[in-house]
């Protein structure tokens, strides 16, 4: 499998060469038959006989341009290609993070569950050795395995919250949102307030659970950089069937030198929202808080 790999890299490296090859030779026939037939001769007297039409500064004027063109194409393939890069970056930024959380969610399996199976193995193991008569240890035994089963249904619920939420599910978006709101501002001690208008009830399931996250990940930034003691989040729907999304804090705002594309959170809303189609831009007031505004189809459900 590597060497095959390797072969396939190094014919992948050798396109550009042999494109290149193929560029120069077209150019170097297409010289030697202008060369031939006095191309340029040619065109310059045909041209000549046009004077009246100015026909004699178009060729100047293609060769603007192309240069013109030429410069563009160049500037788009260095956005293309730090696009590119961005891309990798937040899939690979991504790939870690799955890892991390697989990682933490094994050690909570590990730790948690394996040791709460541990308790209600033993303790099932002495009330099936239990003598007659020994009424209070078998009860004690069946208060723990009571008590080992209430943690890991806890903790059970506790990783699908992490997982998916299960209220976007069985309440709908509007509602989701709100527990979201509810519970982020009573853990994190600021005040935050949703603002619902004329939601679809039958958004499919893609677009909500976007929705969900970015709210999620925008609170999220909000608890860890903003400083605020405030935050709004505004969903509504427009006439025109698109969804519009508002996230805002009353805390120091981004950093001039700092950019959307600097960090993982903001990157991976940004590749959220393009996955789609929608648009987002961050609106910054040093000191004055941060507005976070996207816009996306409301795609129902069929």
């Amino acid at each position: 499998m590597e060497h095959y790999q390797l072969a396939v890299s190094g014919r992948s490296g050798t396109r550009p060469v042999r494109r290149s090859i193929v560029c120069c030779a077209l150019a170097l026939a297409f010289f030697l038959l202008a060369a031939r037939l006095d191309l340029a001769e040619r065109l310059t007297h045909a041209l000549w006989r046009q004077e009246h039409w100015q026909l004699d500064e178009l060729a100047l004027s293609l060769l603007l341009l192309v240069l013109a063109m030429a410069a563009f194409a160049v500037q788009r393939g260095r956005q293309v290609a730090l696009l590119l890069a961005q891309n990798r970056a937040l899939t690979q930024r991504l790939l870690r993070a799955q890892e991390e959380e697989r990682c933490a969610l094994a050690r909570e399996l590990h730790d948690e569950v394996g040791q709460d199976c541990t308790a209600i193995r033993a303790a099932a193991s002495y009330i099936l050795r239990a003598r007659d008569g020994d009424q209070a240890n078998v009860q004690a035994c069946a208060a723990s395995i009571a008590r080992s089963a209430e943690t890991l249904h806890a903790m059970v619920r506790t990783m699908l919250r992490r997982l998916r939420p299960p209220v976007l599910d069985s309440l709908g978006l509007e509602a989701a949102l709100q527990t979201l709101c509810d519970s982020w501002a009573q853990q994190h001690g600021i005040v935050c307030h949703f603002a619902p208008h004329a939601i679809p009830a039958d958004l499919d399931d893609s677009t909500a659970t976007a929705i969900y996250r970015l709210v999620q990940e925008g609170l999220t930034n909000v608890a860890r950089h903003a400083g605020a003691d405030q935050a709004t989040v505004e969903l509504r729907a427009d006439t025109h069937g698109l969804l519009h999304l508002a996230i805002e804090d009353n805390g120091q705002g981004l950093p001039q030198e700092k950019t959307p594309a600097d960090g993982f959170g903001m990157l991976g809303m940004r590749e959220r929202v393009a996955g789609l189609r929608g648009h987002i831009r961050w609106i910054s007031a040093l000191g004055n808080g941060l507005r976070i505004e996207v816009a996306l189809a409301a795609r129902c459900a069929a």
